[in-house]
């Protein structure tokens, strides 16, 4: 069913054998073409990736919604984020340690080491040596425990070398993804993230 505006002349969804709708902030109007849905092998591969990826990153992506330097444009940090990893979605070979959720110029996080005591994570790094640092710089750790579902996102200078979970992790693998982030007045700046995993015993 269509919602028409008769005022501005427009009308949005299915009316009679048109479909209007908005792109690119116009208004459009198409004949409606039932989609072909073959169901192919290779649609099966792509939908089963974009499912495993999206299905892990769905636990943390509104958390970072703030701590993120990725091009969002219009889309949300979890589909941007899918974006990023599209070779994984495509070929359905996601895998924790190969996922990326943070990308750009300043230097990669150096020397990290994730440990867990009494079921608190963490994680030390080297202090950067890069000169582009400000000191807004942070390091993000995104602690992520999948079979709990339980998700923790922590943040420290960048030259602090050490932060700790405020949660208590139950028995299980924890993943942690840690990257800089970088605030220069309304613009962020980040670097490419890695991955750590410590297993709560």
């Amino acid at each position: 069913m269509g919602k028409m505006n008769t005022l501005k002349g427009n009308y949005i969804g299915k009316v009679g054998q048109t479909v209007g709708a908005k792109w690119k902030n116009l208004s459009t109007e198409r004949v409606f073409t039932k989609p072909a849905n073959p169901n192919t092998q290779a649609q099966q591969t792509v939908r089963s990736g974009f499912k495993a990826i999206n299905a892990f990153v769905a636990l943390f992506a509104d958390q970072i919604r703030y701590k993120s330097a990725l091009d969002t444009s219009g889309m949300s940090v979890r589909n941007a984020i899918v974006k990023l990893n599209k070779e994984m979605v495509a070929g359905n070979t996601f895998t924790k340690a190969n996922l990326v959720i943070s990308k750009g110029g300043l230097q990669k996080v150096a020397g990290e080491a994730a440990t867990a005591n009494a079921g608190k994570v963490t994680v030390t790094w080297t202090a950067p040596t890069a000169t582009n640092f400000t000191e807004n710089a942070k390091l993000v750790a995104v602690m992520v425990q999948e079979d709990s579902g339980m998700v923790e996102v922590v943040e420290a200078a960048a030259d602090a070398r050490t932060l700790t979970s405020t949660l208590t992790f139950i028995t299980g693998d924890v993943d942690i993804y840690v990257y800089y982030l970088d605030k220069r007045g309304s613009n962020k700046i980040a670097s490419l993230s890695d991955y750590l995993t410590v297993t709560i015993a």
